[in-house]
């Protein structure tokens, strides 16, 4: 058993060198971004990059380059977030029955779909935001309505969906 520990030991200690180094070089080319990086880009490209303005930069796979930067922030991941509250700037569907919760959403762009019932007014929060329901026998959907919008329907309905646009 000791003869197994004493040829692991220097492929350990190679091996402990090789991570080591990398973390070394990593922190060395994050600290010091090489100056072509920003090459290919336009002047007001690289305005952009600088400002805390929110923005997506696409960046090569393969080299980590940046080849563009657009105004805002565009997410590949369309998931929506629910939760049985509501926090500040979420878009919220409230209950009109306890002790059902009144529901938060939030993330990135996307469709929650499910039965919600007991449903009333909504909020859009920071979001645009649209919902669906059911009520006497109709399946109304209400389009998208800016940020900050507080939707009254006035009666309890039955949620079947929650959009962030």
């Amino acid at each position: 058993m000791k003869s197994h520990l004493r040829r692991a030991l220097p492929v350990l200690a190679a091996g402990a060198m090789v991570v080591a180094a990398g973390i070394s070089t990593a922190g060395q080319a994050a600290a010091a971004p090489p100056s072509s990086a920003t090459s290919a880009l336009s002047a007001a490209e690289v305005k952009l990059l600088n400002s805390d303005a929110p923005k997506t930069v696409k960046l090569s796979p393969t080299t980590g380059a940046i080849l563009s930067v657009d105004k805002g922030i565009s997410r590949v991941d369309t998931r929506i977030g629910k939760r049985n509250l509501c926090n500040s700037g979420d878009a919220c569907w409230y209950t009109t029955q306890t002790p059902y919760a009144h529901f938060g959403f939030y993330g990135s762009p996307g469709t929650y779909t499910a039965s919600m019932p007991y449903r009333g007014d909504y909020h859009t929060g920071n979001y645009r935001a649209s919902a669906c329901w059911t009520y006497q026998g109709s399946s109304p959907c209400r389009g998208a309505l800016p940020p900050n919008t507080y939707a009254s329907l006035g009666v309890t309905v039955t949620g079947t969906s929650f959009r962030i646009h």
